[in-house]
């Protein structure tokens, strides 16, 4: 283990320092280790204006992330014309302009007129591995940055850089937009109106910056992960590795014991060929023999690798010379301090480790050989008794299947039965339909003839009257009424014939299926 990778806060003070040349002012800067000693900043206007301009008090070594940011600003792309000088140790624009995480050790800015569009330049250079975390930390807090009177809107872009980010910030009915690409350690930010194509004014810086930075940047893709790499991320540090293989001898696979029960089989062994079983379910009338107690088709066991891994990569420490992102030397960084002895008993005691596991996973796969072949007889064993039992199954089914025929026909008779019974009952109630209302016809019929001589009486009594009083006035007497003629009710109303039908012969029931369980089992 190297001296870094235990105390990380060595790092600290292998900066360069260095002392830069004096600027026709007269003032001086230091630089410990790529990072600038940060210069007080006016702050931010609380809408992405133009960068705010702070005095340089001191002049920055000339770093590549210098030079380079300079020369970007300095050559900018075809048609764009500078609109103002080059600024350095400018403020970020907002919503990014709160002191949050690292702080960018070079940062530059300058205005330009891009055809028609007025666009202001904000290009930031973070220390080895630093740039996609600063990044990410401007992003997760650009709207607490902005404060509250500020909206920020913003969406993720695909492009330009390796990461980019496009923000809208309103105050006071008033919108700026801000876009934001990443390549290695450098972020820039194009300012502009709301309404302008920024976007695409960012390709073409852009373009400029791969250019630029291809000599002098180590990584220009890192992402947030390489971060870990350098003391000064806010994660925990993490020693820079490499991969690296270890390997074992090749093994064999193990020998079967000679009272084992079992023998060695292909991994894997074929999966035998089993025909699941469909047992009948149990009818409500009593069957016999009984089906057999359910069982699941048998399952073949998992099957162990054909052969043991015998190599694995480890993760082993290495010189980190060039650095995460666009590297030590990018910002004028010195090297994390490597102790190659430590980092060699290090790396030891990582490949042994990684060996012992190889040996045990050896040791667990030939245990594991063992026991599969094992499963796998007993699976044999369990497939012959299934199909044991599938047979027996398909015995029962066949003998269930000749007793539900018999119920099948017994219900057949009974369902003719009930139809026979239904009819004789049907038949003794149309009889006694027919004599109720025969009897009932009769007995209207003779209070007919009676209610009719009954009227006869009556009006044979008023004749006489009226006869009596004609022979007292001495007038002409009245015709008699005439005497009715009785119906003869039997003759008119006649017997019903079903009166004189035999009824249905009495049906016989059919006899159930006789019990096939033994007389112990019913």
């Amino acid at each position: 283990m190297s001296i870094f990778e235990k105390h990380p806060a060595v790092a600290l003070a292998t900066g360069v320092l260095c002392l830069t040349s004096v600027t026709a002012t007269g003032l001086v800067a230091l630089q410990l280790s790529g990072m600038p000693m940060v210069l007080p900043r006016d702050p931010a206007p609380a809408v992405a204006e133009a960068a705010t301009p702070v005095a340089i008090s001191a002049v920055l070594a000339d770093s590549p992330a210098s030079t380079s940011l300079t020369a970007l600003l300095e050559e900018p792309p075809e048609k764009w014309k500078p609109d103002g000088p080059l600024q350095s140790a400018v403020a970020l624009p907002v919503p990014y302009s709160c002191d949050i995480g690292a702080a960018p050790s070079v940062a530059v800015a300058r205005s330009f007129k891009a055809g028609k569009v007025s666009v202001q330049v904000v290009s930031a250079a973070y220390t080895a591995g630093l740039g996609a975390e600063a990044m990410d930390e401007l992003l997760d807090n650009a709207s607490d940055c902005a404060g509250s009177s500020v909206d920020v809107d913003g969406e993720d872009l695909d492009t330009p850089g390796v990461e980019a980010h496009r923000d809208y910030t309103t105050k006071s009915g008033r919108t700026m937009q801000v876009v934001t690409f990443r390549r290695g350690d450098v972020l820039t930010f194009l300012v502009g109106k709301a309404d302008e194509r920024l976007r695409k004014l960012a390709g073409q810086l852009d373009k400029k910056l791969t250019e630029t930075l291809n000599d002098v940047c180590a990584d220009q893709k890192s992402d947030a992960g390489d971060a870990a790499r350098s003391p000064w991320s806010t994660e925990d540090y993490k020693p820079f590795t490499r991969t690296s293989t270890v390997a074992i001898r090749a093994v064999s696979p193990p020998q079967v014991p000679a009272d084992a029960g079992y023998q060695a089989v292909p991994m894997p062994a074929p999966k035998l060929k089993v025909k699941a079983a469909h047992p009948a379910a149990e009818p409500s009338y009593p069957v016999w023999p009984l089906m057999p107690e359910a069982r699941k088709v048998p399952k073949p066991p998992k099957s162990p690798v054909a052969q043991p891994a015998t190599s694995s990569k480890v993760k082993v420490l290495a010189e980190d010379a060039a650095g995460p992102g666009c590297g030590w030397a990018f910002t004028g960084m010195a090297p994390v301090p490597y102790d190659a002895d430590e980092a060699a008993a290090a790396n030891r005691e990582r490949t042994h480790a990684a060996e012992d596991k190889l040996a045990t996973g050896v040791e667990k796969w030939q245990q594991g050989v063992l026991d599969y072949w094992a499963a796998y007889a007993r699976y044999q064993r369990e497939v012959k008794e299934y199909k044991d039992y599938a047979a027996a199954v398909a015995k029962v089914n066949k003998a269930w299947d000749k007793i539900a025929a018999q119920w099948d026909d017994y219900w057949k008779e009974y369902d003719v039965y009930q139809q026979a019974l239904a009819e004789r009952s049907a038949f003794f109630t149309r009889r006694d339909n027919a004599r109720a209302n025969y009897r009932n016809a009769l007995a209207a019929c003779e209070a007919d003839n009676l209610a009719a001589e009954q009227d006869y009486r009556r009006a044979r009594q008023d004749y006489q009257d009226a006869v009596d009083e004609a022979e007292e006035d001495d007038e002409d007497p009245p015709a008699p009424p005439s005497e009715p003629t009785p119906v003869n009710c039997e003759a008119a109303i006649g017997v019903p014939a079903i009166l004189d039908w035999a009824p249905p012969a009495e049906p016989v029931a059919p006899a159930t299926p006789a019990d096939p369980r033994p007389k112990d089992q019913r």
